[in-house]
């Protein structure tokens, strides 16, 4: 097995961008879910609430992050807001610190999504604790939702495909990692990987929301698809697809690399 994508999203629930190598930081992909929209409370944001989120797209760059909207052909650069006010926001259960992107990004995205929301930050001295359940103590996590990697598997794709009759696209699954391999859903029976030089620990199988019946092209809800990931993918009476890993050690994880099960 090797690696054939690796997917980054600077902004949560926005599309990301495909990467050749990516660097892992402590959090994780180095500039994944830094940034990430939130409501008056400044609880987060995503396609489960707004589907139309699906149709924005976010890029890392220099200082900052390019935002583009994909159907009206607007964008706006921002700076990261060092220096601003901290603020608390929440992401599931989690409360964690986090700098406001200003007036400019709240009323550009308002206009955009059509209700009001926020842009913020995840500054380098946020802390956010993984689940101890599943993760070490000093785990750190960005605004990602529960890990910091997500893998999947271009085998498990196929099966759905196979039975939906039609190509489903990869990133209705939001995955960092995509793995190309022979076996499908071969990936629940994991519990530690090596990828490239880098060991992880493969924690739990990803269960799925609204999110992979949104069409990505529109923000539509296709139901044959939820149908389809209802039929297909039970394991233990729940959705899921995809495993959720914490990356053991720091480095550098390419397109090609061989991936190896360790247990």
């Amino acid at each position: 097995m090797n690696v054939s994508a690796l997917w980054r999203y600077p902004v949560k629930s926005l599309t990301g961008n495909s990467e050749r190598t990516m660097t892992l930081d402590r959090r994780g992909p180095a500039g994944d879910r830094r940034w990430m929209l939130v409501d008056e409370r400044g609880h987060f944001l995503t396609q489960r609430q707004l589907p139309s989120m699906c149709r924005l797209h976010a890029e890392e760059q220099a200082g900052g992050v390019l935002l583009r909207h994909l159907d009206r052909g607007e964008s706006i650069w921002l700076e990261k807001p060092c220096g601003a006010k901290p603020v608390r926001v929440v992401v599931w259960e989690d409360s964690c610190e986090a700098l406001d992107a200003g007036e400019a990004a709240a009323q550009r995205l308002s206009a955009w999504l059509g209700q009001p929301v926020r842009l913020c930050y995840q500054p380098d001295d946020s802390e956010r604790q993984i689940d101890l359940t599943y993760a070490r103590a000093g785990d750190q996590l960005s605004f990602a939702d529960g890990f910091p990697f997500l893998l999947c598997t271009e085998a498990s794709l196929r099966l759905l495909e196979d039975a939906y009759g039609d190509v489903l696209a990869m990133q209705r699954f939001r995955p960092n990692i995509v793995v190309a391999g022979k076996t499908p859903f071969a990936e629940l029976t994991w519990r530690r990987l090596r990828i490239g030089d880098v060991d992880f620990d493969v924690v739990k199988p990803c269960t799925r929301c609204v999110i992979p019946s949104l069409d990505p092209r529109t923000g539509e809800r296709q139901r044959a698809v939820s149908l389809l990931l209802r039929d297909h993918c039970k394991h233990e009476d729940k959705i899921v697809f995809g495993q959720n890993l914490i990356h053991r050690s720091l480095g550098e994880i390419r397109c090609g690399d061989p991936v190896s099960v360790l247990a």
